[in-house]
């Protein structure tokens, strides 16, 4: 008598198991992807923000050497276009 309800018992405590596993797995794999969206955003951002340090720092690195050779802006006058 107590063979087949146990045996209810385990094969529902099987499938209970087993669901819970899969959507454990769904739910992570949101997490997951979530988490890999989030950190190209951040890794993009961090690029930029390593390309304008660059910048300014050739910037400063340009404006240091010219000051060293002593060069200067030219008057308005002494440029030439050429198109």
């Amino acid at each position: 008598m107590y063979k087949p309800v146990l045996f209810l018992i385990l094969v529902s405590l099987g499938i209970f198991v087993y669901i819970w596993q899969q959507t454990t797995a769904v739910r992570l794999e949101y997490k997951v992807n979530a988490l890999h969206a989030k950190y190209n955003i951040i890794n993009a951002e961090n690029d930029s923000l390593k390309f304008r340090i660059n910048a300014i720092l050739a910037l400063e690195k340009m404006d240091k050497i010219a000051k060293e050779k002593k060069l200067f802006r030219p008057d308005e006058k002494s440029i030439v276009y050429i198109e």
